[in-house]
């Protein structure tokens, strides 16, 4: 096993942050373009509905690791700071226990989706021919849920030690099997939607057992599993997991209650729903690494009491998010006219998206920065400010803004609407962090 060392304590720290935010961003990149080639490859079978079945059964995967995240982040910030004091010993366990309970707390969220299967497939038309080839590949898609989690946590056990490299690999992995096995079983064996759903559990299964190869071989695993520690550290992970969950949980509904707008305007804007969500997973994917990225950076500074690379990890990170947001526009408002005839789209599914490309980047910018704000939160340990403002952005940043951006401008003003409203609250977190990391500055200088 080799020793996890002091990584980010060391050496530039505007490297750092490109390194772990580019390869984190790159790991989600690889799941997001998969996720739009299977889009892709449902689009060339011509039918709507099919598309839509796909938007929705990858909304609930995202949901669910939406949901475990926490526990994640959580268990990959107190990887790196034992390993950044060297308590290397205790991290097989550690990883170990880890892994049990993220992939536990997917199977539970899994199985609650799947009492909802029926609900979720009506959406699509309770008679429409394909509805029940539809049910059989979100199923499968809750099925690989739990996989996919192991894939996650192994990878970010692997980034908090500094194997940066090799967490991209393990996600690298599960995204080139599913590209590879996708048009073999939709195109090749002619299962279409069923092909695509057996695909995504080959994927998974691959990224799982790559993942725990890798870990045991870098980090370290334990065959023995103790009742006593799984309290032990599920107490201590639930310390960051369960406000980080209960923060997750607001999005899930914000988003239900915006799919719910979004479907009185018919089935063509539900598949542009579907192709705008993979358009924007994929444009903005650092921006949802950067938690994952920033904390072990932080997380070990702050452990070292570093509060100058502290304060260049927070300036690096901005530079990186603006940068990147500018970037994204750019190529969105070239783009715009081109997406929705490139999958087939009718006309209210194509303009919602061509309005989204155009207005939509501006209040991601701020949404970006509000990432980098709770990043600061989780690694300064007031984690429960994230909860606050997430049921912020889904209460009084959703519904009000929804509401008006219909009525104003129908289902392109539904997601204009929400994205302004979160945008509004994200001023809100990132000033209430900027005075957070003041006032720990303040009580570093004064002990």
């Amino acid at each position: 096993m080799k020793i996890p060392t002091t990584t980010f304590t060391r050496g530039a720290i505007g490297h750092h942050v490109l390194v772990m935010s580019s390869t984190s961003a790159l790991a989600l990149l690889a799941i997001f373009l998969t996720d739009i080639l299977t889009l892709t490859y449902i689009a060339m079978l011509r039918d709507e509905a099919l598309v839509a079945a796909v938007g929705i059964a990858k909304t609930l995967a995202f949901f669910n690791s939406s949901l475990v995240a926490g526990i994640i982040v959580a268990a990959g910030t107190m990887i790196s700071r034992r390993a950044g004091q060297g308590a290397c010993a205790s991290l097989p366990a550690l990883v170990t226990h880890m892994l049990i309970l993220a992939t536990l707390a997917s199977a539970l969220v899994a199985f609650i989706q799947w009492l909802f299967l029926g609900f979720f497939a009506d959406l699509l038309g309770a008679n429409a021919p394909t509805s029940a080839v539809a049910r059989q590949f979100i199923a499968m898609t809750l099925l690989a849920s739990p996989l996919m989690t192991i894939t996650q946590a192994a990878a970010q056990g692997l980034r908090a030690c500094g194997h940066s490299v090799r967490a991209l690999a393990v996600v690298l992995a599960a995204a080139m099997c599913l590209a590879v096995v996708d048009p073999l079983l939709i195109f090749v064996l002619d299962f279409k939607l069923w092909g695509a759903g057996l695909s995504c559990l080959l994927a998974a299964a691959t990224g799982a057992l790559l993942g725990l190869q890798q870990l045991h071989r870098h980090v370290g695993l334990t065959a023995r599993i103790r009742w006593r520690l799984l309290r032990l550290y599920g107490g201590r992970i639930n310390r960051v997991a369960l406000p980080f969950t209960l923060g997750s949980l607001a999005m899930p509904l914000a988003l239900t209650y915006t799919m719910a707008q979004l479907a009185t305007f018919g089935v063509s804007v539900m598949a542009g729903m579907a192709l705008m969500d993979r358009v924007l997973q994929i444009a903005y994917c650092l921006y949802f690494a950067l938690p994952g990225a920033l904390v072990p950076i932080l997380a070990q500074n702050l452990g070292a009491g570093d509060g100058l690379r502290v304060q260049a990890t927070l300036r690096s990170a901005c530079k990186v998010v603006l940068g990147h947001g500018l970037a994204v526009w750019a190529v969105l408002l070239l783009v715009s006219g081109w997406l929705g005839p490139q999958f087939g789209l009718s006309g209210p599914g194509q303009h919602l998206v061509e309005q989204l490309c155009r207005f939509g980047p501006g209040p991601w910018l701020l949404i970006g920065l509000d990432f980098i704000a709770i990043s600061l939160f989780i690694s300064r340990g007031r984690v429960w400010w994230v909860p606050a403002y997430a049921w912020l952005r889904a209460t009084l940043g959703t519904v009000p803004f929804i509401w008006v951006g219909a009525q104003a401008y129908g289902a392109s003003g539904v997601m204009l609407g929400l994205w302004c409203g979160n945008a509004l609250v994200a001023l809100i977190s990132i000033a209430t962090a900027v005075t957070i990391n003041r006032r720990g500055r303040y009580w570093a200088h004064e002990h």
